[in-house]
Protein backbone atom coordinates (compact mmCIF):
# COMPACT_ATOMS: atom_id res chain seq x y z
CA UNK A 1 0.00 0.00 0.00
CA UNK A 2 2.77 2.41 0.92
CA UNK A 3 4.63 1.69 -2.31
CA UNK A 4 1.49 2.33 -4.35
CA UNK A 5 1.00 5.74 -2.78
CA UNK A 6 4.65 6.69 -3.29
CA UNK A 7 4.55 5.68 -6.94
CA UNK A 8 1.24 7.48 -7.49
CA UNK A 9 2.50 10.75 -6.01
CA UNK A 10 5.86 10.50 -7.76
CA UNK A 11 4.28 9.82 -11.15
CA UNK A 12 1.85 12.72 -10.71
CA UNK A 13 4.66 15.16 -9.99
CA UNK A 14 6.71 13.74 -12.85
CA UNK A 15 3.87 14.18 -15.32
CA UNK A 16 3.34 17.75 -14.21
CA UNK A 17 6.97 18.78 -14.32
CA UNK A 18 8.02 16.92 -17.45
CA UNK A 19 6.23 19.62 -19.42
CA UNK A 20 8.58 22.33 -18.12
CA UNK A 21 10.34 22.73 -21.51
CA UNK A 22 6.98 23.63 -23.06
CA UNK A 23 6.40 26.16 -20.32
CA UNK A 24 9.73 27.76 -21.16
CA UNK A 25 8.55 28.21 -24.75
CA UNK A 26 5.20 29.67 -23.77
CA UNK A 27 5.47 31.95 -20.75
CA UNK A 28 3.48 30.96 -17.65
CA UNK A 29 1.88 27.91 -19.25
CA UNK A 30 2.84 25.92 -16.16
CA UNK A 31 2.63 27.59 -12.76
CA UNK A 32 3.23 26.03 -9.38
CA UNK A 33 3.38 26.87 -5.70
CA UNK A 34 3.94 24.99 -2.50
CA UNK A 35 4.52 25.33 1.21
CA UNK A 36 6.17 23.55 4.13
CA UNK A 37 4.55 24.25 7.49
CA UNK A 38 5.37 23.40 11.09
CA UNK A 39 3.39 24.13 14.24
CA UNK A 40 3.49 23.78 17.99
CA UNK A 41 0.04 23.31 19.46
CA UNK A 42 -1.20 23.06 23.03
CA UNK A 43 -4.70 22.25 24.34
CA UNK A 44 -5.56 23.23 27.90
CA UNK A 45 -8.65 22.82 30.12
CA UNK A 46 -9.27 22.93 33.86
CA UNK A 47 -9.65 19.41 35.15
CA UNK A 48 -7.99 17.80 32.15
CA UNK A 49 -4.42 16.94 31.27
CA UNK A 50 -2.73 19.37 28.89
CA UNK A 51 -2.00 18.02 25.42
CA UNK A 52 0.94 19.43 23.45
CA UNK A 53 1.86 18.42 19.91
CA UNK A 54 4.51 19.32 17.35
CA UNK A 55 3.31 18.81 13.79
CA UNK A 56 4.27 19.56 10.23
CA UNK A 57 2.85 19.41 6.72
CA UNK A 58 3.56 20.21 3.09
CA UNK A 59 1.72 20.61 -0.19
CA UNK A 60 2.54 21.23 -3.83
CA UNK A 61 0.12 22.70 -6.39
CA UNK A 62 0.61 22.86 -10.17
CA UNK A 63 -1.63 24.33 -12.88
CA UNK A 64 -1.23 23.68 -16.60
CA UNK A 65 -2.80 26.23 -18.93
CA UNK A 66 -3.92 23.96 -21.75
CA UNK A 67 -5.41 26.90 -23.67
CA UNK A 68 -6.77 30.35 -23.01
CA UNK A 69 -9.99 28.70 -21.84
CA UNK A 70 -8.89 25.45 -20.19
CA UNK A 71 -6.74 24.86 -17.08
CA UNK A 72 -5.83 21.59 -15.37
CA UNK A 73 -4.79 21.72 -11.71
CA UNK A 74 -3.38 19.11 -9.32
CA UNK A 75 -2.40 19.16 -5.66
CA UNK A 76 -0.27 16.64 -3.75
CA UNK A 77 -0.16 16.96 0.03
CA UNK A 78 0.73 15.19 3.25
CA UNK A 79 -1.82 14.51 6.00
CA UNK A 80 -4.56 12.01 6.77
CA UNK A 81 -6.75 11.28 3.70
CA UNK A 82 -9.45 9.85 5.97
CA UNK A 83 -10.14 13.33 7.36
CA UNK A 84 -13.23 14.87 5.78
CA UNK A 85 -11.67 18.32 6.07
CA UNK A 86 -8.28 17.17 4.81
CA UNK A 87 -5.36 19.30 5.99
CA UNK A 88 -1.69 18.54 5.49
CA UNK A 89 -0.84 18.30 9.20
CA UNK A 90 0.72 15.16 10.67
CA UNK A 91 2.99 14.22 13.54
CA UNK A 92 6.71 13.79 13.02
CA UNK A 93 7.46 10.19 12.14
CA UNK A 94 4.02 9.53 10.58
CA UNK A 95 5.06 10.13 6.96
CA UNK A 96 4.95 6.77 5.07
CA UNK A 97 4.22 5.04 8.43
CA UNK A 98 0.65 6.05 9.33
CA UNK A 99 0.04 8.63 6.61
CA UNK A 100 1.07 8.90 2.97
CA UNK A 101 1.16 11.81 0.53
CA UNK A 102 -2.00 11.81 -1.53
CA UNK A 103 -3.77 13.71 -4.28
CA UNK A 104 -6.05 16.37 -2.83
CA UNK A 105 -6.99 18.18 -6.07
CA UNK A 106 -7.21 16.98 -9.65
CA UNK A 107 -9.61 18.98 -11.78
CA UNK A 108 -10.19 20.77 -15.06
CA UNK A 109 -11.57 24.28 -15.31
CA UNK A 110 -13.18 25.43 -18.57
CA UNK A 111 -14.22 28.98 -19.46
CA UNK A 112 -16.53 28.86 -22.52
CA UNK A 113 -16.90 32.64 -22.26
CA UNK A 114 -15.74 35.37 -19.82
CA UNK A 115 -18.94 35.04 -17.76
CA UNK A 116 -19.05 31.25 -17.30
CA UNK A 117 -16.60 28.87 -15.59
CA UNK A 118 -17.17 25.10 -15.47
CA UNK A 119 -15.20 22.85 -13.10
CA UNK A 120 -15.07 19.04 -12.94
CA UNK A 121 -13.01 16.70 -10.77
CA UNK A 122 -11.77 17.06 -7.19
CA UNK A 123 -11.37 20.76 -6.44
CA UNK A 124 -11.51 23.54 -3.82
CA UNK A 125 -14.89 24.93 -2.85
CA UNK A 126 -16.49 27.25 -5.44
CA UNK A 127 -18.50 29.36 -2.94
CA UNK A 128 -17.81 32.76 -1.41
CA UNK A 129 -17.19 32.19 2.31
CA UNK A 130 -15.89 35.05 4.48
CA UNK A 131 -15.69 32.56 7.40
CA UNK A 132 -15.78 28.77 7.60
CA UNK A 133 -19.04 28.46 9.51
CA UNK A 134 -20.69 26.03 7.06
CA UNK A 135 -17.85 24.71 4.89
CA UNK A 136 -14.23 24.33 5.96
CA UNK A 137 -11.58 25.70 3.59
CA UNK A 138 -9.79 22.32 3.67
CA UNK A 139 -12.71 20.56 1.97
CA UNK A 140 -11.95 19.34 -1.54
CA UNK A 141 -15.20 17.88 -2.91
CA UNK A 142 -15.59 15.70 -5.99
CA UNK A 143 -18.12 16.52 -8.65
CA UNK A 144 -19.14 19.52 -10.75
CA UNK A 145 -19.30 23.28 -10.21
CA UNK A 146 -20.54 26.19 -12.30
CA UNK A 147 -19.81 29.87 -11.75
CA UNK A 148 -21.54 32.68 -13.63
CA UNK A 149 -20.50 36.33 -13.25
CA UNK A 150 -21.50 39.61 -14.80
CA UNK A 151 -20.28 43.17 -14.23
CA UNK A 152 -21.91 46.55 -14.45
CA UNK A 153 -20.94 48.85 -17.31
CA UNK A 154 -18.54 50.88 -15.16
CA UNK A 155 -17.08 47.79 -13.42
CA UNK A 156 -18.08 48.94 -9.94
CA UNK A 157 -20.51 46.05 -9.32
CA UNK A 158 -20.14 42.31 -9.89
CA UNK A 159 -22.98 39.81 -9.63
CA UNK A 160 -22.47 36.07 -9.52
CA UNK A 161 -24.13 32.68 -9.21
CA UNK A 162 -22.14 29.75 -7.79
CA UNK A 163 -23.49 26.19 -8.12
CA UNK A 164 -22.04 22.90 -6.89
CA UNK A 165 -23.03 19.23 -7.17
CA UNK A 166 -20.76 16.98 -5.09
CA UNK A 167 -20.73 13.25 -4.41
CA UNK A 168 -19.26 12.02 -1.15
CA UNK A 169 -18.71 8.38 -2.21
CA UNK A 170 -16.72 8.65 -5.44
CA UNK A 171 -14.03 6.07 -6.16
CA UNK A 172 -11.25 8.58 -5.50
CA UNK A 173 -12.55 9.20 -1.97
CA UNK A 174 -10.88 7.55 1.02
CA UNK A 175 -14.33 6.31 2.11
CA UNK A 176 -16.08 4.26 -0.58
CA UNK A 177 -19.12 2.82 1.17
CA UNK A 178 -21.13 5.95 1.93
CA UNK A 179 -24.62 5.24 0.68
CA UNK A 180 -25.69 7.82 -1.94
CA UNK A 181 -24.43 10.75 0.10
CA UNK A 182 -24.40 13.96 -1.90
CA UNK A 183 -24.10 17.71 -1.41
CA UNK A 184 -25.93 20.29 -3.53
CA UNK A 185 -25.39 24.01 -3.21
CA UNK A 186 -26.33 27.28 -4.86
CA UNK A 187 -25.21 30.79 -3.97
CA UNK A 188 -26.08 34.25 -5.31
CA UNK A 189 -23.63 37.03 -4.55
CA UNK A 190 -23.00 40.70 -5.28
CA UNK A 191 -19.80 42.72 -4.83
CA UNK A 192 -19.61 46.50 -4.95
CA UNK A 193 -16.31 48.34 -5.18
CA UNK A 194 -15.30 51.94 -4.65
CA UNK A 195 -11.83 53.49 -4.34
CA UNK A 196 -10.25 51.97 -1.24
CA UNK A 197 -13.18 49.83 -0.14
CA UNK A 198 -15.64 47.09 -1.17
CA UNK A 199 -18.77 45.28 0.07
CA UNK A 200 -19.76 41.69 -0.69
CA UNK A 201 -23.13 40.10 0.13
CA UNK A 202 -24.22 36.52 -0.54
CA UNK A 203 -27.07 34.13 0.20
CA UNK A 204 -26.71 30.38 -0.26
CA UNK A 205 -28.74 27.20 0.07
CA UNK A 206 -26.97 23.93 0.84
CA UNK A 207 -28.44 20.45 1.27
CA UNK A 208 -26.83 17.13 2.20
CA UNK A 209 -28.61 13.95 1.14
CA UNK A 210 -28.27 10.63 3.02
CA UNK A 211 -26.06 12.25 5.64
CA UNK A 212 -26.67 9.30 7.98
CA UNK A 213 -24.00 7.30 6.15
CA UNK A 214 -21.45 9.83 7.45
CA UNK A 215 -22.74 9.19 10.97
CA UNK A 216 -22.41 5.44 10.45
CA UNK A 217 -18.89 5.71 9.07
CA UNK A 218 -17.84 7.72 12.09
CA UNK A 219 -19.79 6.13 14.94
CA UNK A 220 -20.93 2.62 13.90
CA UNK A 221 -17.72 1.23 12.41
CA UNK A 222 -14.64 0.11 14.31
CA UNK A 223 -12.24 1.55 13.59
CA UNK A 224 -14.01 4.67 12.33
CA UNK A 225 -13.77 5.11 8.57
CA UNK A 226 -13.48 8.89 8.69
CA UNK A 227 -11.92 11.56 10.90
CA UNK A 228 -14.21 14.55 11.44
CA UNK A 229 -16.01 16.69 13.99
CA UNK A 230 -18.73 14.66 15.73
CA UNK A 231 -20.85 17.31 17.45
CA UNK A 232 -24.29 16.86 15.84
CA UNK A 233 -27.12 15.11 17.72
CA UNK A 234 -27.87 11.42 17.17
CA UNK A 235 -31.39 10.10 16.61
CA UNK A 236 -33.18 8.00 19.25
CA UNK A 237 -31.86 4.72 17.82
CA UNK A 238 -28.34 6.17 17.46
CA UNK A 239 -28.22 4.97 13.86
CA UNK A 240 -27.97 8.42 12.27
CA UNK A 241 -28.43 12.12 12.84
CA UNK A 242 -31.46 13.55 14.62
CA UNK A 243 -31.79 16.36 12.06
CA UNK A 244 -31.64 16.67 8.33
CA UNK A 245 -29.36 19.30 6.81
CA UNK A 246 -30.92 21.96 4.57
CA UNK A 247 -29.07 25.17 5.35
CA UNK A 248 -29.56 28.78 4.38
CA UNK A 249 -26.37 30.81 4.73
CA UNK A 250 -26.16 34.63 4.71
CA UNK A 251 -22.65 36.05 4.27
CA UNK A 252 -21.18 39.53 4.26
CA UNK A 253 -17.78 41.15 4.00
CA UNK A 254 -16.68 44.78 4.15
CA UNK A 255 -13.12 45.76 3.26
CA UNK A 256 -11.40 49.13 3.41
CA UNK A 257 -7.86 50.45 3.28
CA UNK A 258 -6.95 52.12 6.58
CA UNK A 259 -3.55 53.77 6.95
CA UNK A 260 -2.34 51.86 3.91
CA UNK A 261 -3.39 48.46 5.30
CA UNK A 262 -6.47 46.33 4.57
CA UNK A 263 -9.26 46.13 7.13
CA UNK A 264 -11.85 43.35 6.70
CA UNK A 265 -15.10 42.78 8.61
CA UNK A 266 -16.59 39.32 8.01
CA UNK A 267 -19.88 37.80 9.12
CA UNK A 268 -21.81 34.56 8.51
CA UNK A 269 -25.22 33.39 9.68
CA UNK A 270 -26.57 29.90 9.03
CA UNK A 271 -30.07 28.51 9.63
CA UNK A 272 -30.77 24.79 9.25
CA UNK A 273 -34.33 24.25 8.00
CA UNK A 274 -33.89 20.50 8.53
CA UNK A 275 -33.68 20.82 12.33
CA UNK A 276 -36.53 21.46 14.77
CA UNK A 277 -34.30 23.31 17.25
CA UNK A 278 -30.62 24.08 17.93
CA UNK A 279 -30.44 25.24 14.32
CA UNK A 280 -28.83 28.70 14.36
CA UNK A 281 -25.18 29.64 13.94
CA UNK A 282 -23.37 32.96 13.68
CA UNK A 283 -19.75 33.97 13.53
CA UNK A 284 -17.90 37.18 12.84
CA UNK A 285 -14.33 38.38 12.58
CA UNK A 286 -12.32 41.56 12.18
CA UNK A 287 -8.93 41.35 10.46
CA UNK A 288 -6.44 44.18 9.99
CA UNK A 289 -3.24 44.15 7.98
CA UNK A 290 -1.63 41.47 5.82
CA UNK A 291 1.48 39.31 5.63
CA UNK A 292 2.10 39.78 1.92
CA UNK A 293 5.52 41.42 2.23
CA UNK A 294 8.49 41.11 4.58
CA UNK A 295 7.77 43.11 7.73
CA UNK A 296 3.99 43.13 7.26
CA UNK A 297 1.74 42.21 10.21
CA UNK A 298 -1.85 40.97 10.45
CA UNK A 299 -4.04 40.91 13.58
CA UNK A 300 -7.61 39.80 14.13
CA UNK A 301 -10.38 38.69 16.45
CA UNK A 302 -13.21 36.21 15.96
CA UNK A 303 -16.36 35.32 17.94
CA UNK A 304 -18.79 32.46 17.29
CA UNK A 305 -21.97 30.81 18.54
CA UNK A 306 -22.90 27.59 16.75
CA UNK A 307 -25.90 25.62 17.96
CA UNK A 308 -25.62 21.86 17.70
CA UNK A 309 -27.47 21.16 14.45
CA UNK A 310 -26.92 24.51 12.71
CA UNK A 311 -24.89 22.73 10.05
CA UNK A 312 -23.29 19.35 9.33
CA UNK A 313 -20.32 19.20 11.71
CA UNK A 314 -18.01 16.98 9.57
CA UNK A 315 -17.98 19.72 6.88
CA UNK A 316 -17.68 22.73 9.18
CA UNK A 317 -14.87 21.90 11.59
CA UNK A 318 -12.82 25.10 11.52
CA UNK A 319 -9.69 24.54 13.59
CA UNK A 320 -11.01 24.77 17.14
CA UNK A 321 -14.63 25.70 16.40
CA UNK A 322 -17.43 23.36 15.34
CA UNK A 323 -21.15 22.99 16.01
CA UNK A 324 -22.47 22.97 19.59
CA UNK A 325 -19.92 25.56 20.61
CA UNK A 326 -19.41 29.17 21.63
CA UNK A 327 -16.20 31.08 22.04
CA UNK A 328 -13.68 33.51 20.60
CA UNK A 329 -10.25 33.63 18.99
CA UNK A 330 -7.30 36.00 18.54
CA UNK A 331 -4.96 36.01 15.52
CA UNK A 332 -1.51 37.44 14.90
CA UNK A 333 0.71 36.99 11.87
CA UNK A 334 4.03 38.45 10.75
CA UNK A 335 6.16 38.06 7.61
CA UNK A 336 9.58 37.43 9.19
CA UNK A 337 11.91 37.11 6.22
CA UNK A 338 11.51 36.37 2.53
CA UNK A 339 8.99 33.51 2.13
CA UNK A 340 8.83 32.77 5.89
CA UNK A 341 5.73 33.76 7.92
CA UNK A 342 4.68 33.07 11.51
CA UNK A 343 1.04 32.85 12.67
CA UNK A 344 -0.12 32.72 16.30
CA UNK A 345 -3.72 31.67 17.03
CA UNK A 346 -5.40 31.55 20.44
CA UNK A 347 -8.85 29.93 20.69
CA UNK A 348 -11.11 29.45 23.68
CA UNK A 349 -14.47 27.70 23.59
CA UNK A 350 -16.95 25.52 25.45
CA UNK A 351 -19.83 23.29 24.40
CA UNK A 352 -23.22 24.98 24.12
CA UNK A 353 -25.00 21.74 25.09
CA UNK A 354 -22.50 19.13 26.39
CA UNK A 355 -25.16 16.61 27.48
CA UNK A 356 -26.55 16.10 23.94
CA UNK A 357 -23.28 15.12 22.26
CA UNK A 358 -22.91 11.60 20.82
CA UNK A 359 -20.41 11.11 23.65
CA UNK A 360 -21.64 13.54 26.36
CA UNK A 361 -18.90 15.74 27.83
CA UNK A 362 -18.62 15.57 31.62
CA UNK A 363 -16.14 18.45 31.77
CA UNK A 364 -17.41 21.61 30.07
CA UNK A 365 -14.87 24.06 31.40
CA UNK A 366 -13.50 26.51 28.85
CA UNK A 367 -11.07 24.80 26.48
CA UNK A 368 -8.11 26.80 25.18
CA UNK A 369 -5.85 26.08 22.23
CA UNK A 370 -2.62 27.94 21.50
CA UNK A 371 -1.07 27.41 18.10
CA UNK A 372 2.22 28.78 16.75
CA UNK A 373 2.82 28.08 13.03
CA UNK A 374 5.78 28.72 10.76
CA UNK A 375 5.09 28.66 7.01
CA UNK A 376 7.77 28.54 4.34
CA UNK A 377 6.64 29.23 0.76
CA UNK A 378 8.53 27.26 -1.86
CA UNK A 379 8.30 29.92 -4.56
Amino acid sequence: MRTRYILLCASTIAVLFNIAPVAAQEEDRLTWNGMIRSRLQGDYQDGSRAVNRFMYGAFLNATLRVSDRIDVTGKVMTGNPKAITVADWMSYGDLFVRENPHISWMYARIRPNPSLTLTAGKFPLPFFRPTQVVLDSDLSPEGLAQQLTTKSADGSATFGLNLGQFMINQLASPVKDLDRTYFLGGQAMARFTQPGRSQTLAVAYYTVGSADSLFAAQNLRSPALIVAANSNRANADRTGYLSEFRMINFSGQYTQTVNGRPLALNADYVFNMGADDMRHGITGSVMYGSTGKVGDTRTGIQAFLMQQDATLAPFSNIDYTQTNTKGAALFFGHHLIDKLTVDIHLYTRKYDSPETLVSPAANNAWRTRLRVMFMLRLN
